[in-house]
């Protein structure tokens, strides 16, 4: 941040710094116009929705309110014929919408509630825009933590998904950075942008590349920023975007006023002169923040106090709207104090070092450059790792079969006993019914034997149904207790072997014991009753993150949305959950699990994919069963969407 003791040449080198990014924000509304446009042609088609679809999108640069009233349209149509591939599009067009015309509030509501209706439909374009336009809402706000969350979970879809909205997103991330003067992450996240536009020619996504490494590359390189800012131009042009033209306009008024070899005040009034009449074409108000703040710039680096200072107070005015980033009026108050003080005006000047020094308080602090530095090392870890995984996945197999191999013999011996006993039972009453068919209707005594014989044998199922459920429940007391036995055993006849490989198998039966000792745990009501959800879910996290049998992250957002949860629904939800990651690590064969829980208003939404091999829906063993019964209790409801090739989608919606 630019003080008000600094030179004018750091001064405005800074300023210039700001800018660019300013800019880029601004140019994420044409932006999200164009990946609106891309991200309305899905993968199917709904011929009247595709009209109406074709109107919005032709209103959005021109009447806003037309393009609100077609993606409403749309939301309506797609509600009542229950198609939520579109009608997740049609949330999140008019969040979108709403962010455009400042009503942040709206926008959050309609976004968040595109994000599980995207999850049902394996909508995953929406999910990557939905998540980034959060992260650009917290970003605008100063919440920058947050909002890096959001971007890296919104990568993270379009990488996995290969979707071009992986361009935007790798802008968002290199402008957050160069807001914290962290110019390396910078740089490194928007060349990553220019490679990835250039290698899949997305031209229009290419004018955002050029233009922010012009910006970074501007001080230390200003030719190779000059032909950086040329080409977006020339896009601009091209695609006859004014707003495009605009930024690049404002951007190249900043360069020609920088002290470098293309030092040209002439140069400079040119381009405030160009960006000036599109923002009379383009008819968007906040757009003169700029201008007038360049025009301020321009009359300082002259001399002119007084025109610097008429200019600076103009840009304070729209300052106002709360669509302006807050950095941006920080540096706004900065150079008021410094200009003030120039011209001699030093009451005005402490004034606004006064407001300066508090909205920078607001939004510095050593520790939260250290999370956001936390949060974008862990991302790259996590990456890293997940490579490490896919090579050595075999190998860890083979590992932990060894150690595995008792327990699995155990209940697999388990499992055949009942499948022999159900076997034998149904034989049994096949039978029965066999010979029930035989026996001479028309005696009533033997047709009431024969009433009576089927309902001991429907008693008999349900006996042994239930005789199932205690094993089901009693299986790990029982197994710990022989296990330990037979650790002991082992312990002693090897008192006189004293055999390596007796000690390794006692070693691992001790980590299968600890293992089933940490499941009976968890099944402890105690347990649950002494934390909070969110806590348990963390607990849960960092168990199987120690397990390491997949990649598991849990994300709240927001962080209090479990906080006012009765003790029956956290209970119960907790079992859900666990009983949910219980089937994945037995069955999925996944590498990569995320629960992600989303509140809006009273509706909660708890959602776990993976990436295993899915399931047949309409086999539903006992697990489910006991989570549909879990379910019914507090009031839930799940949907399951699985398939082979991409895993499996659990979402359950409750009522807070």
């Amino acid at each position: 941040m630019v003080l008000f003791n600094k030179s004018i040449i750091n001064t405005y080198c800074t300023l210039s710094h700001k800018y660019g990014i300013f800019t880029s924000m601004m140019k994420y509304f044409i932006l999200l116009c164009l990946f609106s446009s891309i991200f309305f042609m899905g993968q199917k088609k709904d011929p009247e929705i595709e009209k109406m679809l074709v109107k919005y999108r032709s209103n959005l640069n021109e009447n806003l309110d037309s393009s609100i009233y077609y993606i409403n349209k749309i939301k309506i149509i797609s509600k009542k014929k229950g198609d939520n591939f579109y009608l997740s599009k049609g949330y999140y067009g008019l969040g979108y919408c709403f962010y455009q015309k400042g009503d942040i509030k709206k926008a959050q509501n309609y976004i968040n509630t595109s994000i599980p209706i995207a999850y049902k439909s394996n909508n995953f374009q929406t999910l990557a825009l939905a998540y980034n336009q959060l992260g650009l809402i917290k970003n605008n706000e100063s919440n920058y933590q947050v909002a890096i969350q959001l971007f890296l979970k919104s990568l993270k879809i379009s990488e996995k998904n290969g979707l071009n909205e992986k361009s935007i997103t790798l802008k968002n991330l290199g402008n957050l950075f160069l807001s914290q003067n962290d110019t390396v992450q910078a740089i490194k996240y928007y060349t990553e942008d220019y490679q990835f536009t250039k290698d899949r020619e997305l031209i229009a996504d290419h004018f955002g590349s050029c233009n922010n490494l012009a910006i970074i590359e501007r001080k230390k390189n200003p030719d190779l920023a000059l032909q950086h800012f040329n080409t977006a131009l020339s896009i601009a042009k091209q695609l006859n975007n004014k707003r495009w033209q605009y930024d690049v306009h404002i951007n190249l008024s900043i360069l020609y006023m920088s002290d470098n070899q293309y030092k040209n005040f002439n140069k400079t009034l040119f381009h405030l002169d160009a960006a000036k009449k599109l923002i009379e074409d383009i008819g968007d108000s906040n757009l003169y923040f700029l201008y007038y703040y360049n025009c301020g710039g321009y009359y300082y680096k002259k001399g002119q106090y007084s025109d610097a200072i008429d200019y600076y107070f103009k840009a304070e005015k729209i300052a106002q709207n709360s669509s302006i980033p807050l950095d941006y009026k920080i540096s706004l108050m900065d150079d008021l104090n410094t200009v003030l003080e120039k011209n001699g005006d030093y009451k005005k000047a402490y004034q606004y070092q006064k407001i300066y020094h508090k909205l920078n308080d607001s939004i510095f602090s050593v520790e939260k450059a250290k999370n956001i530095n936390e949060i974008i090392t862990k991302y790259e870890v996590d990456k890293k790792n997940n490579q490490i995984l896919l090579l050595n996945q075999q190998k860890e197999f083979q590992e932990k079969k060894s150690k595995l191999v008792l327990v699995s013999s155990l209940l697999l011996i388990l499992i055949l006993i009942g499948i022999l006993y159900f076997v034998y039972k149904k034989s049994q009453f096949q039978k029965k019914l066999r010979h029930q068919e035989n026996i001479n209707h028309e005696q009533e005594k033997e047709k009431l034997l024969q009433e009576q014989e089927i309902k001991e044998m429907n008693a008999l199922i349900k006996g042994t149904d239930s005789e199932r459920n205690r094993i089901a429940k009693d299986l790990h007391d029982g197994i710990a207790g022989d296990l330990a036995g037979i650790k002991l055993l082992l312990a002693k006849e090897n008192l006189d072997l004293n055999n390596k490989n007796l000690e390794k198998i006692q070693d691992n039966l001790s980590d299968v014991f600890q293992e089933i000792r940490q499941i009976s745990h968890n099944l402890s009501i105690n347990n649950l009753k002494d934390k909070n959800l969110k806590n348990l879910l963390s607990d849960l996290e960092a168990n199987y993150r120690k397990r390491n049998e997949f990649n598991f992250d849990v994300h709240i957002y927001p962080e209090d949305a479990l906080d006012d949860l009765s003790e029956i629904k956290k209970i119960n939800i907790y079992r859900v959950l666990q009983e949910l990651l219980n089937n994945i690590s037995k069955h999925a064969k996944a590498t990569e699990v995320e629960l992600s829980v989303n509140r809006h208003l009273d509706d909660i939404n708890f959602i776990i994919t993976d990436n295993g091999i899915g399931f047949s829906i309409d086999e539903k063993g006992i697990g489910l069963k006991n989570i549909q019964e879990r379910l019914e209790i507090i009031s839930g409801v799940i949907n399951i969407h699985s398939d082979k090739t991409k895993g499996t989608s659990v979402i359950i919606e409750l009522k807070s």
